[in-house]
């Protein structure tokens, strides 16, 4: 594997600024409504400690000639869903998305996803590549993650590319089939870092379509 000249010397700053948002209301719908910025901003060890909510971004990356998704294995040093031991978790890396991360003060949604996806796995995108899908809101600080608003896009790939891990934050990346993700996602797979209700519903829907349409 090539070394990656993008990535990362450290899995997370805890000094890095995020914006922060009001709280979502219960009937958030993830096609029309957008967070709603408080005006204030805060570190990234402070927003994840109070569970304060800001944004993130969520790129899935599928090759649609074999139905399948990349997804990457959380290094043991990440914050959030890491292999970590906790009151709630075994010791174990978690699946998760192909490349995620949160949106720093100063940077859009898209810069922050052509920036996620060049230090996790060395791809360089254009933002024209990047399709954008919904936003949930999810509530996961009493899981091990955060509270973000989700902002999901998906991402064509070819399964036989080779890729360049930011090693720091990412310990490995497998090809899985759509259906077996969705499945282990629906019913709360520990070996995957968990996605709300809402979320999976959402992700069904938008990758019948995209695979459909192959």
């Amino acid at each position: 594997m090539e070394a990656n000249p993008h990535a990362l010397d450290t899995a997370q700053d805890p000094n890095e600024v995020f914006e922060i948002m009001e709280p979502p209301p219960n009937n958030f719908d993830p096609y029309v409504d957008a967070p709603v910025s408080t005006g204030a901003f805060t570190s990234r060890g402070v927003c994840h400690e109070q569970g304060l909510w800001h944004c993130s971004v969520h790129i899935w990356i599928v090759d649609t000639a074999s139905s399948s998704i990349l997804l990457q294995k959380r290094s043991m040093k990440k914050d959030t869903f890491p292999g970590r031991t906790n009151h709630l978790f075994a010791t174990n890396h978690k699946w998760d998305i192909s490349s995620a991360g949160h949106v720093e003060k100063g940077k859009s949604l898209l810069e922050t996803a052509q920036c996620e996806l060049a230090e996790e796995l060395g791809i360089t995108v254009d933002t024209g590549d990047l399709k954008f899908a919904f936003i949930i809101p999810a509530e996961q600080t009493p899981l091990g993650g955060c509270n973000a608003f989700e902002h999901v896009y998906f991402l064509h790939g070819n399964s036989e590319t080779s890729l360049s891990l930011g090693v720091e934050e990412v310990s490995g990346v497998s090809w899985v089939l759509a259906s077996k993700l969705l499945a282990a996602l629906a019913k709360g797979d520990d070996n995957y870092a968990p996605r709300t209700e809402q979320y999976c519903r959402a992700m069904r829907s938008f990758l019948e379509k995209m695979l459909n349409s192959h």
